[in-house]
């Protein structure tokens, strides 16, 4: 929003820009401000006036009563279902391509920063004893190459005592640079969270490919795709841009901060606490769709779990559930006007964008 005030945009809403009507978002004073936590992980800090727009589901299997209502944050109770902007297929323009998505993606995945002197390196990785790691590493190649190469790059290296290997430039450290990543701030910042969709996909499937698995069986439970990590803010910033392409996911704790006695063996360690983003069902198969495996065990696996599927996935309303709406401060509060929809998505949630409705300066 901060770069937004002022100058007029196209919001996406539901896969479809609709242009803003006033001069982009302008300041309207100074409010009180409330967080909306969904219990799948979704969050969005706004007044409590600023109306969402909700669901309620009918009231049987055959019953054609559901409906939509925009209703206040400030009123909205837990267990409500509110709209998440569904922009499945969608594109759009910035800075970045797939191929530097998935160098990045790999590198906030399973790469590293090498520290040598005042630069150093940026380096990718993979694993030989990862099943389908071939395309993954052919294909970090050819992008890292494209970033330069200095006349002694020798390409991939095994790490010693290790199954993994990796290739480091000072290219990969400079772009990882330009979108925010470096040395102690391995993560998915802002500044990847403002790239193309290209970059979008290159970078969550590299995440994925690194990360994520696959697990279920379409006969007991169903299929699903996730991705775990001890970094719950970059699990959020990959669930607000698994949303803008139109794909739902929940965010679970996995295991509790724990301390493990290894004895004679090791002594003793902390395992920080660790949690997984999930995505079931058709946002799986969306997902499949719109970014997919590079890592050809991975995609494979994806096939001969959901090959007998004759029906295909149940498909729900694309909605999240509300966990709670509370106070959260106050601050300088912001409004903008949309054509047509008169909504906007803050963090994936659809929000009302007329009537001199006000959203915070925080609202992603």
């Amino acid at each position: 929003m901060k770069e937004l005030i002022g100058i007029p945009f196209a919001a996406l809403v539901d896969g479809k820009p609709y242009a803003s009507l006033s001069p982009g978002f302008f300041r309207t004073g100074a409010r009180d401000i409330v967080k909306l936590r969904t219990s799948e992980g979704y969050e969005v800090r706004l007044t409590a006036d600023q109306q969402v727009l909700t669901y309620l589901p009918k009231s049987s299997r055959y019953a054609t009563d559901d409906q939509d209502e925009w209703r206040p944050a400030g009123d909205l109770k837990p267990s409500t279902h509110v709209y998440l902007t569904d922009n499945l297929a969608a594109s759009w323009g910035g800075r970045g391509t797939d191929g530097q998505g998935y160098v990045l993606g790999n590198l906030v995945g399973d790469g590293t920063f090498y520290v040598n002197g005042v630069r150093g390196y940026g380096a990718v990785a993979y694993w030989d004893t990862d099943s389908g790691f071939e395309p993954v590493r052919d294909y970090l190649h050819e992008q890292v190459t494209k970033l330069g190469t200095r006349a002694d790059f020798r390409g991939w290296s095994p790490v010693t005592n290790s199954n993994q290997y990796r290739l480091k430039t000072a290219g990969i450290r400079d772009l990882a640079a330009d979108f925010d990543i470096t040395a102690g701030h391995k993560t998915v910042t802002p500044v990847v969270e403002h790239a193309s969709s290209d970059f979008y996909r290159g970078f969550l499937r590299a995440l994925f490919d690194a990360d994520g698995h696959i697990e279920g069986a379409s006969t007991a439970g169903g299929v699903s795709i996730r991705l775990t990590s001890v970094d719950v803010p970059a699990l959020h910033a990959v669930q607000r841009m698994l949303a803008r392409l139109g794909i739902r996911s929940s965010i679970r704790n996995l295991k509790d901060e724990r301390v493990h006695d290894w004895g004679d063996r090791g002594g003793k360690y902390l395992s920080r606490r660790s949690y997984r983003l999930i995505i079931t069902g058709a946002n799986a198969e969306r997902y499949m769709q719109a970014i997919g495996f590079l890592n050809t065990a991975k995609a494979a696996k994806w096939v001969a779990l959901t090959s007998d599927m004759r029906r295909g996935f149940y498909r729900k309303p694309y909605t999240a559930t509300v966990a709670s709406v509370e106070p959260d401060g106050h601050e300088a509060v912001y409004a903008v006007t949309v054509a047509d929809v008169h909504s906007f998505e803050g963090n994936g949630i659809l929000l009302r964008s007329c009537g001199g409705i006000m959203v915070t300066g925080h609202t992603e």
